[in-house]
């Protein structure tokens, strides 16, 4: 169950910060303004993508450095064919650069936050297991 939230909740991520990073490119006037219809297809690429970062982690795949470049080509693929797909963006020379851009950031926040949330859920566990060996009622 925990992986489960584990998916759930990058995808949340990522579909909260690809809102945010696509938001300042339309502001910067590099993308079209966001509709309602855009932000559906954002969730569901951002769905496609944890789908198929989850089908990655499934491979016997044992060093984290190929981990993490397979997991980046997973966004910029999904990125790239859920986006023409949908006509989420437009795909132009110049354009395309601030899309796997957005991707790469978007990523990049993602493994930030989850490790964070990883590295929080350790130090509580250390905590406890600290209290249980000192006689600390634990909460």
């Amino acid at each position: 169950m925990d992986l489960v939230k584990h998916y759930i909740s990058a995808s949340c991520i990522s579909f909260t910060f690809s809102s945010l990073f696509y938001l300042f490119f339309s502001w910067l006037k590099v993308f079209p303004p966001m509709d309602q219809a855009m932000i559906v297809h954002m969730l569901i690429i951002s769905i496609c993508i944890i789908c198929l970062i989850f089908i990655t982690h499934q491979l016997p795949i044992q060093n984290p450095l190929i981990l993490r470049f397979i997991e980046l080509l997973d966004v910029i693929i999904v990125l790239l064919v859920a986006g023409a797909v949908f006509k989420v963006f437009p795909f132009t020379w110049y354009d395309t650069p601030f899309i796997i851009t957005t991707g790469i950031l978007t990523y990049i926040v993602v493994i930030i936050v989850t490790f964070m949330g990883n590295q929080m859920s350790a130090t509580q566990i250390n905590a406890a297991i600290a209290g249980k060996k000192r006689g600390v009622p634990i909460d």
